[in-house]
């Protein structure tokens, strides 16, 4: 029976870990981002939806809120700003009247380096790390997904 309660304990020892690993981790990133994006002149969110609808033209409010994993009504206000600043168009199709497609505006790709700006942002964050250690924190990270979305549907 004592084997079993150290198992526990080592179980809820790991957790805790992890989820602090987590929540700081979280922080870190959030702080990262704000700094980034501040250098371009917008705010994290907007940075990496700008980033989004980059690589994916086009793309309607409920597929750029689950990438973001945001709700789509704070993505639409983010969409709304930056449709008054310019940056990004909505064009509704002629086939599907009641979907709006966004894309990021003409004047905007004109102004702006985004592969630059996806490069600084992006690679700064994981410059010096090897291919392996890449590797590894994404099968780590898929790994703790899948294991939250089993446990979710219990």
């Amino acid at each position: 029976m004592g084997t079993n309660n150290n198992s526990e304990q080592s179980l809820i020892s790991y957790s805790e870990t992890i989820m602090r690993l987590l929540r700081t981790t979280k922080k870190e990133l959030s702080e990262y981002s704000f700094e980034k994006a501040k250098q371009f002149g917008c705010t994290g969110p907007q940075l990496f939806l700008i980033l989004i609808l980059y690589k994916n033209p086009g793309i309607n409010l409920q597929e750029l809120s689950e990438r973001l994993a945001l709700s789509k009504s704070t993505v639409s206000g983010i969409v709304d700003r930056l449709v008054s600043q310019g940056d990004v168009t909505r064009e509704i199709p002629l086939e599907d009247r009641r979907s709006v497609r966004l894309f990021l505006s003409t004047d905007f790709l004109e102004k702006c380096d985004l592969i630059e700006i996806k490069k600084q942002v992006l690679t700064d964050l994981f410059n010096g790390a090897s291919e392996q250690e890449l590797k590894t924190i994404i099968e780590g990270l898929e790994k703790l997904h899948e294991m939250v979305m089993k446990n979710k549907i219990k």
